[in-house]
């Protein structure tokens, strides 16, 4: 089983990931920081390169893209506007992840 996870709102409280898992993120190259670049020396780290920064829609169709492409099982967001939209375009389970890093699969 694959599980992908979200970086901010979601990595970045503290839940730890499950291996085998990748990371998709909506982030942009500019950025790309230390934080990135720690996930990367753990896990291949997907990021969508382009588009402005705060576009829910499209971080959330990227991210649909990489887990259907990578056939990812389970994916971790913590944004119910790009929930809702992973949702709608894969097959994936997805949990919502909390600000105190705690989750809910998302029926």
């Amino acid at each position: 089983m694959l599980r992908g996870y979200d970086i901010d709102g979601t990595l970045t409280t503290g839940l730890q990931p499950k291996e085998p898992y990748v990371v998709i993120s909506g982030r942009t190259f500019s950025e790309y920081n230390e934080i990135t670049k720690n996930l990367a020396s753990k896990a291949p780290v997907y990021i969508r390169g382009s588009g402005k920064y705060g576009d829910q829609e499209h971080a959330a169709k990227f991210k649909a893209i990489m887990i259907n492409m990578l056939k990812v099982d389970e994916y971790y967001e913590d944004d119910p506007i790009q929930i809702n939209i992973i949702k709608s375009l894969t097959d994936c389970t997805i949990f919502q992840v909390f600000p105190n890093g705690t989750t809910q699969q998302i029926k």
